[in-house]
């Protein structure tokens, strides 16, 4: 059930055009962070240690350590704009809602 909830809720900001704003708004917030810089950087510094590793090794290595570096109001940010987008758009939301609990 949460699985299909979590779907038809990707569905419906994808349609509303929501998705690539909250996406958009995401990654810009991660550039003025710097943590875009500093995944780069730590990538560069694994790449350099053990030029071998292939992409999934590098990938587990580093992953591990840039989940860490989320800020907290960065991981709450989504969804507070998806809280906005719902506020603005209430009609469409609530109808959306009623449809995916019937």
């Amino acid at each position: 059930m949460e699985g299909n909830v979590k779907a038809q809720i990707q569905k419906y900001l994808v349609e509303s055009g929501n998705y690539e704003k909250i996406s958009n708004l995401l990654t810009e917030r991660l550039l003025q962070d710097g943590w875009i810089d500093k995944i780069r950087t730590l990538t560069m510094e694994e790449i350099t240690k053990n030029e071998k590793a292939g992409y999934i090794e590098i990938l587990n290595k580093i992953e591990p350590q840039a989940m860490g570096m989320f800020d907290n109001i960065i991981k709450m940010d989504p969804l507070q704009i998806i809280s906005i987008f719902q506020i603005k758009e209430n009609k469409k939301w609530s109808q959306f809602r009623r449809n995916i609990f019937i």
